[in-house]
């Protein structure tokens, strides 16, 4: 997805003792002539573990979690980032993603949706039909900002 105008991200982390309970991601869309539009998205601890308890095997720790959302929300300020993601979600170490158990976590990141909505997304990135996403159909999907544009509402479901 394209922007029209210009858009920033700030991440900021939200604690409740030594614990992340939330990442919030603060865009600000500059509009011209002076004019910001600024939107944020929350990814909160609760419904994080809340869709976790519904898995009926491990999941990743929510700080753990948030290194995967980061390029997801943060794309172009965040592709570095990738790698780190792309290994965290590879538990089997088998070079690739299996997008149903990623689509599972999508309310967590965009609320009111579900987990077939990212599926309808992801297919498309999914080059070989495998359900698996590479490193490269990765790196391509997250770059395309679908996500972000999900939880902004530039997308609707």
């Amino acid at each position: 997805m394209t922007d029209k105008h210009e858009t920033r991200v700030h991440e900021h982390f939200h604690r409740k003792g030594d614990q992340i309970t939330e990442a919030e991601y603060v865009y600000d869309e500059i509009l011209g002539k002076g004019k910001v539009n600024q939107k944020r998205v929350h990814v909160r601890r609760e419904v994080f573990e809340q869709i976790a308890a519904t898995i009926k095997k491990e999941t990743l720790p929510f700080e753990d979690f948030i290194k995967v959302v980061r390029p997801f929300l943060m794309v172009e300020s965040a592709l570095a980032d990738i790698p780190e993601a792309f290994s965290l979600l590879d538990t089997d170490k088998s070079n690739s993603i299996n997008i149903n158990e990623l689509a599972v976590f999508m309310p967590a990141i965009v609320p009111n949706s579900n987990q077939y909505l990212l599926l309808r997304y992801f297919q498309p990135a999914d080059t070989n039909n495998d359900y698996m996403l590479s490193l490269e159909e990765f790196t391509e999907f997250i770059k395309k900002g679908v996500v972000r544009d999900l939880a902004l509402g530039r997308i609707t479901n």
